[in-house]
C-alpha cells in the first residue's frame, strides 16, 4: 500500500491570478484554532510587494486577487480539488489579516465555507507539528515548498536547511530567524519544520517514540536574504511561528 508522510499533506499548492491574469505562484499551509480554519503564507505573496521596501514586485504593479489552491479531497486519496478563493472583496479591499504591528512577513487568510459540493481534507499543521522539541543554531531543519512549476500530483519538496541565526533572538530583535539553504521564488509561505528520529532531542521529561518521526512547527519560510554576487551566502529568512495566533488573536485586515 502507497503512503505518503502526513507532513506532505500540509502544504497547498499556491497559484496567484489576477481575474483570469497568472502572476506566480507560492506556498502556504493550514492552520486551526477551535473551529476555524486559516491559510497562512507570506505578506509579499498575497500583497506582491516586498515586505521591508514595500514596493511592487512585478514591474507591472500587478497583485493578486485570487488564489488558485489545490487541497487534498479526502484521507487516503491522492487526488486533489482545486478551489479558487478570493483575497479580496468587492471593493478591491484584501480579506487576510496582518499582525496588528505589521512585524512580519505573514500573511493569514480565513478559510470560507466551502462551496456547495466541494469535498476538500484540511491538515491543520499546528494540530500535527507541536511535539516539545528544542530548536537550537546548528540544528537540521526542513521547508516544506512548491520551488517548480505547479502540476499533479502536486506535493511539496522538502528542502533541507539548517538553523543560521540563534532562534532564542526571534522575540527580542528582527522577529525571523535565519536558515542556510537555497531555494527558490515558489518556496515563499512554506512552512518550516523540525523532525527527530530519537528521543535524545525531546525536552526533558518528554520521551518519544522511536518508531515514528517527532515534529515541531518551527516557522514561515519567506525567501533567501537579496545578494549581488551569485557565490555569495545563500540564507533565507524564517519568520517565528507564535506570530500566528498573534495574527489571528488581532483579527486585524490589511490595509
Amino acid at each position: 500500500m502507497t503512503t505518503l508522510d502526513q507532513f506532505s499533506l500540509t502544504t497547498v499548492p499556491l497559484e496567484k491570478y489576477f481575474n483570469d491574469t497568472r502572476l506566480g505562484h507560492g506556498t502556504g499551509f493550514v492552520w486551526k484554532v477551535q473551529d476555524r480554519y486559516y491559510l497562512v503564507t507570506n505578506w509579499h505573496v498575497l500583497s506582491m510587494c516586498d515586505y521591508f521596501a514595500r514596493t511592487n514586485l512585478r514591474p507591472d504593479a500587478g497583485r493578486p486577487n485570487i488564489l488558485r489552491t489545490l487541497f487534498n479531497i479526502q484521507t487516503g486519496s491522492f487526488a486533489k480539488q482545486r478551489w479558487d478563493i478570493k483575497i479580496r472583496d468587492d471593493d478591491d479591499k484584501p480579506l487576510w489579516l496582518v499582525h496588528p504591528w505589521r512585524r512580519v512577513d505573514i500573511a493569514v487568510l480565513p478559510i470560507p465555507p466551502r462551496p456547495p459540493g466541494l469535498i476538500v481534507a484540511l491538515y491543520p499543521l499546528n494540530v500535527l507539528a507541536n511535539t516539545a522539541l528544542p530548536i537550537e543554531v546548528g540544528m537540521e531543519v526542513f521547508i516544506l515548498g512548491y520551488p517548480f512549476k505547479i502540476e499533479l500530483p502536486a506535493y511539496p519538496v522538502w528542502k533541507r536547511g539548517s538553523i543560521a541565526s540563534e532562534p532564542e533572538l526571534i522575540g527580542l530583535t528582527t522577529r525571523y530567524m535565519l536558515v542556510d539553504t537555497a531555494s527558490r521564488p515558489g518556496m515563499s509561505g512554506a512552512p518550516v519544520i523540525r523532525r527527530s528520529w530519537t528521543n535524545r532531542m525531546v525536552e526533558p521529561g518528554v520521551l518519544g517514540l522511536l518508531d515514528t518521526p517527532l515534529n515541531k512547527f518551527i516557522g514561515v519560510y519567506s525567501g533567501r536574504i537579496p545578494t549581488d554576487h551569485p557565490y555569495e551566502a545563500q540564507i533565507g529568512l524564517v519568520w517565528g511561528g507564535s506570530s500566528i495566533d498573534e495574527i489571528i488573536a488581532g483579527n486585524v485586515r490589511d490595509e
